[in-house]
């Protein structure tokens, strides 16, 4: 078999110049009278420039537990996707994009691993787990820790928006909620729900019977609000736990004619983009949506080349941003 080695001898240079040369190292000046002695020193010992080890290409599937209708009426998950396909999409990896309700999920058939985005139920989880490779779900929590999962830290980002009214003066607080239905028909337990209801216990809050739980949606949130007025008392501030039902409620307090923040404060949770946009801007939790998508997929692909399973839990931090709505 020729080598390099083989061809300088020929052309009488130093086997660096002939690698260099074939490589067209753009620092390399040498005569035009070596070169074509090197070209045809290639061409009598019939050397062949071996080519660079291709790189497997990884193929990896992103789930959606909902449709793709939903993705569009709220921002929150189409955010998240984006820092995995960003992430993803830099370091060459094919993604094969599949709804929960696309009847041909064949197309997953031979993936290296799978993100799955959503609320999936514990029959689900394991199933895609016995199926695939790899797999880490975003935005779930588990009760223990036997699947990848990556969620936010809900009970401390309540805990933020909650000092922050009482710090302003609020003490007759609400919260408008939703709720998410598993494959199975049950419920997803939404620690935010849990954590209002501990801390408003805790701190003694006014808190009854301010507490409404629906979807997450504008029409939602402005449903909440016109069951809020029909009451005999109003909260003196709301915590939403999203931006869109905060952003149904905006609408239905100005049209009973009553001013935000001073008549009703109000704070959401994710820090879309609508939310610095409406009148007055609105205070929200920020969710680090795009980094929870591109720790995803970070950590996917960390387990496919390390090759190391065991399950892990990561919870990321939210952070209150304060506008003009409180």
């Amino acid at each position: 078999m020729t080598t390099l080695k083989d061809v300088a001898k020929l052309a009488n240079v130093s086997v660096s110049t002939i690698s260099r040369f074939l490589n067209n190292d753009p620092t390399l000046s040498i005569p035009e009278e070596t070169q074509q002695h090197i070209l045809e020193a290639v061409q009598t010992t019939g050397y062949q420039k071996k080519g660079k080890k291709q790189d497997k290409i990884l193929t990896i599937g992103l789930l959606h537990w909902y449709s793709i209708e939903q993705e569009l009426n709220d921002p929150y998950y189409i955010n998240v996707r984006k820092g995995i396909e960003s992430y993803l999409g830099k370091r060459k990896v094919k993604i094969i994009r599949v709804f929960k309700d696309d009847l041909d999920q064949s197309i997953l058939q031979g993936i290296d691993g799978l993100i799955a985005l959503g609320k999936f139920s514990s029959r689900e989880m394991k199933e895609l787990t016995t199926r695939y490779p790899v797999v880490i779900f975003l935005d779930m929590e588990t009760e223990t820790i036997e699947y990848n999962t990556i969620a936010l830290d809900f009970s401390n980002a309540i805990t933020q928006a909650l000092s922050h009214l009482q710090e302003i003066g609020h003490h007759k607080i609400g919260l408008l909620a939703g709720y998410e239905v598993l494959e199975d028909g049950s419920v997803y337990r939404d620690q935010r729900i849990k954590a209002f209801l501990n801390k408003a216990k805790q701190e003694g809050l006014e808190y009854n019977p301010y507490v409404l739980i629906d979807r997450y949606s504008k029409e939602s949130g402005y449903s909440m609000m016109k069951t809020l007025f029909k009451g005999n008392s109003l909260p003196s501030a709301l915590v939403c736990c999203s931006d869109p039902i905060a952003i149904g409620a905006m609408k239905a307090i100005q049209e009973e004619g009553l001013r935000i923040p001073e008549d009703i404060a109000l704070i959401g949770f994710d820090d879309i983009q609508d939310a610095s946009f409406t009148n007055p801007p609105l205070t929200t939790i920020h969710a680090p949506m795009e980094e929870m998508g591109a720790y995803g997929a970070m950590m996917l692909l960390n387990e496919l080349d390390k090759k190391i399973h065991l399950p892990f839990r990561l919870v990321l931090p939210c952070k209150l941003k304060i506008r003009k709505s409180t």
